[in-house]
């Protein structure tokens, strides 16, 4: 894949995961102060990783045609990691009455 083309669609992505964040951010929060901790915590690390990406994409984009290989490889893995935590987190949401990440 060349080096735009895997840029434009990370970015794709990462424009559709920060929709998924707002989706979850939005939801009601938890009644339970350890429940909306651990929220809280994913909805950090989420949003960490998510940086973290950006940053990589940054790196990739600024390396010569060469070398961008390297960063393309691990943006991709955050990527997996940051999408994985979002399935999990949405999958034990089952309701507004039952969650809120912050």
């Amino acid at each position: 894949m060349a080096k735009q083309a895997f840029l434009t669609e990370m970015e794709a992505r990462l424009k559709e995961f920060d929709e998924k964040m707002a989706r979850l951010a939005a939801r009601p929060k938890l009644k339970s102060e350890r429940a909306r901790q651990e929220r809280e915590k994913t909805y950090f690390f989420l949003k960490a990783r998510r940086d973290e990406l950006r940053e990589r994409l940054r790196q990739a984009e600024a390396a010569p045609d060469g070398g961008w290989s390297r960063f393309k490889a691990s943006a991709e893995l955050i990527y997996e990691d940051m999408a994985r935590h979002m399935d999990e987190t949405s999958e034990r949401i089952e309701g507004p009455e039952h969650v809120g990440l912050y």
